[in-house]
């Protein structure tokens, strides 16, 4: 049998965050239940859900344990307000445009998050081929390979 490439999927923190409040969900089950997929989060993406998890009193060893099980962290050294400009193009809001610099130095092949309304879907698959969705048509995805 051929060896598989695994599939490399960019998970935005909405996504992390809802696994950790729910073990009910597309988004755990995604994240603690498939095999053949590869989860990176970028060091931006940390220090959002560092804020997140505090704000929402989910105790921080939790998520530090989650992300070292289970993730691999890529990381972005531009300057913040540089990432902003150079994918601005890519959403619509541009607090967001951190989570497209990691899905492109991910190499991923899907960006999952829960806010697509926050993306320019067409202009990732056209420029990065990186394919925007949700946890649960992820998950219908991958149910058809």
């Amino acid at each position: 049998m051929a060896n598989v490439k695994p599939i490399r999927v960019f998970v935005d923190s909405d996504v992390i965050i809802s696994s950790l409040i729910s073990e009910f969900g597309a988004a755990y089950f995604l994240l603690n239940n498939t095999k053949s997929v590869e989860l990176y989060i970028s060091n931006l993406s940390i220090l959002e859900l560092e804020r997140v998890v505090k704000r929402l009193n989910i105790k921080s060893d939790v998520l530090n344990t989650f992300i070292a099980t289970r993730l691999t962290t890529v990381k972005i050294d531009l300057p913040y307000l540089k990432i902003q400009q150079q994918f601005s193009d890519y959403v619509r809001d541009t607090h967001d445009a951190h989570i497209v610099a990691g899905a492109k130095k991910a190499r991923a092949d899907f960006l999952i998050s829960y806010n697509i309304r926050h993306f320019v879907p067409e202009k990732l698959r056209e420029d990065f081929q990186i394919i925007l969705l949700t946890p649960g048509l992820f998950l219908q995805y991958l149910r058809i390979l």
